[in-house]
């Protein structure tokens, strides 16, 4: 009998060879997490790319520019260069843009989000897209058909566009805080990592688990 869940056979824990997986990521990366901050987000970026200067575009969905700002202050994004579009702080009327930051109300469809993501692509070229988070657009812990087909149009629109361009890494962040995603997006994603946040108070508060798409693990 065919196993109808192969991907939980391909999950393996990368805790000594985190450092060395992110310090490499190329492709489009999928991180599933359950309620993580941006000061986690802070840690995980000075993993990707360690050893090179690094261009980010930060499409935040949950977290406001004058957080990240203050966040920013306290936790260092060492050898990279952010640019945020904030979709939080969008609809404060008093809020200009500036040159580390442009504010946008949040897009109500899923073609709405790539005009906005494909149109900052173009003007700050960057090296890095990060995505957080993708719960905004797709629930998938109790996906139906239509859901899990917009998920992997967006995916494969996503992957066009970093073949066609400069783009080293995107990553997308979705949080499992309503449940687990029940469909892994195995066609066009290059890695998935899981990371659990554990309590603060933890040692190694964070965990990684990866999946490697089949064909590519």
């Amino acid at each position: 009998m065919v196993d109808q869940n192969p991907q939980i056979q391909y999950w393996r824990s990368i805790q000594k060879e985190i450092n060395e997986t992110l310090g490499n990521l190329t492709g489009l990366t999928l991180v599933l997490h359950n309620s993580a901050q941006f000061s986690d987000v802070v840690s995980f970026l000075n993993k990707v790319q360690k050893n090179s200067r690094s261009k980010v575009l930060y499409f935040s969905f949950t977290t406001s520019y004058d957080h990240i700002k203050t966040t920013l202050e306290q936790c260092t994004l060492n050898g990279k260069e952010i640019h945020v579009v904030d979709m939080v702080s969008g609809f404060l009327l008093e809020i200009q843009d500036n040159i580390d930051c442009v504010f946008r109300k949040p897009p109500q469809t899923i073609e709405e989000m790539k005009m906005v993501m494909f149109k900052n692509i173009n003007r700050v070229k960057p090296d890095i897209v990060f995505v957080d988070s993708l719960l905004q657009f797709f629930n998938l812990s109790n996906p139906s058909e239509q859901d899990v087909q917009k998920m992997y149009q967006f995916f494969g629109s996503l992957k066009e566009a970093f073949m066609a361009s400069e783009i080293k890494t995107i990553i997308l962040m979705y949080d499992e805080k309503h449940g687990r995603m029940e469909k892994l997006p195995l066609i066009f994603t290059d890695l998935i990592l899981k990371m659990d946040m554990k309590s603060p108070d933890d040692e190694g508060a964070r965990s990684f688990l990866k999946h490697r798409s089949i064909g590519h693990f």
